[in-house]
C-alpha cells in the first residue's frame, strides 16, 4: 500500500517571534501547510507572507483544539500532520509519519518530544518524559499523542470529533484515546519534533508533571481536566 498524502496544520495565536522558525522547516517537507492564525501580533500577516505556507485561516481565538480542527476540515489529504507554531521538526517529519499509513488499520501516529535549544537538564527529562514514558503507556492503552508532533487518517479523524474544544487541558491524550478506539495508533521513536520547553521552565518540570497528574486523574474520573489552569 502507498503511503497517503498528508498535509500539515499549525496553529498560531500571537506566534509572530516563533512561526517564522517553524514554518521554515516546514519549506521542504513536500506537504501542504495550513496555518490557522490569530491574535493581535500580526501573526496572520506573517503566516500568508511564508513560502511555505498553502493556506492561511483567521481563528477567532478559539484556542488550540477549535484551530486544529478546522485547519483538519480545510486539508485536502488522506492524513493531516499537526505541529505548534514553538515547535521545528526535522527534515523528512511528514514522511516518516506518512511511512507508518501504509496498513489500513493504523489511523493514527505520535512521537517523542525533544526541547528546543535545551540544556542537558532539558534533554534528560525530555526523554524521560516525552519518550520513554511513551514506550511504556502505549502498549498497554494509555496512548498519549501530542499535539505538536502527531498524524491522524483525516477522515476518520473528524469523524471521531476530533480535539474536543471543550477541554481546556490535556485535549491531545483524548483525542488518541478515541482515537485508539477507531483503529490502530502507533508510536514511532523516529518521528521526533524539537519543541521549546518554555512552559516547562515557566512552571518547574515537577510542577507540571504533578499538574499532569492531576489532570489525568480529573478525566480517567469523568472531570474537566484543566480545572480552569490552561484556560487562563
Amino acid at each position: 500500500m502507498v503511503a497517503p498524502e498528508a498535509a500539515v496544520v499549525v496553529p498560531a495565536y500571537d506566534e509572530a517571534d516563533r512561526l517564522d522558525r517553524t514554518l521554515d522547516a516546514l519549506a521542504g517537507q513536500d506537504a501542504p501547510v495550513v496555518v490557522v492564525a490569530s491574535g493581535e501580533d500580526g501573526t496572520p500577516a506573517l503566516a500568508r507572507e511564508h513560502a511555505a505556507v498553502d493556506r492561511v485561516l483567521e481563528d477567532e481565538g478559539r484556542g488550540p483544539a477549535a484551530a486544529r480542527n478546522a485547519g483538519a476540515r480545510a486539508a485536502d489529504t488522506a492524513v493531516v500532520c499537526f505541529t505548534d507554531a514553538d515547535t521545528v521538526v526535522p527534515p523528512g517529519w511528514v514522511d516518516r509519519h506518512r511511512s507508518n499509513y501504509h496498513r489500513s488499520e493504523v489511523v493514527g501516529v505520535g512521537g517523542p518530544l525533544r526541547p528546543l535549544n535545551g540544556d542537558l537538564g532539558d534533554r534528560l527529562a525530555f526523554r524521560v518524559l516525552s519518550d520513554y514514558w511513551y514506550r511504556v503507556s502505549w502498549p498497554v492503552g494509555f496512548v498519549q499523542a501530542s499535539a505538536n508532533n502527531c498524524s491522524y487518517r483525516r477522515e476518520p479523524f473528524l469523524a471521531a470529533g476530533g480535539f474536543d474544544p471543550e477541554l481546556g487541558f490535556i485535549e491531545d491524550t483524548d483525542a488518541s484515546l478515541r482515537m485508539r478506539r477507531v483503529g490502530e495508533m502507533v508510536y514511532d521513536p523516529l518521528a521526533y519534533a524539537e519543541t521549546s520547553p518554555r512552559r516547562q521552565h515557566d512552571e518547574g518540570y515537577v510542577g507540571l508533571f504533578l499538574t499532569y497528574a492531576r489532570g489525568y486523574l480529573r478525566y480517567a474520573l469523568g472531570r474537566d481536566p484543566g480545572e480552569g489552569y490552561f484556560r487562563r
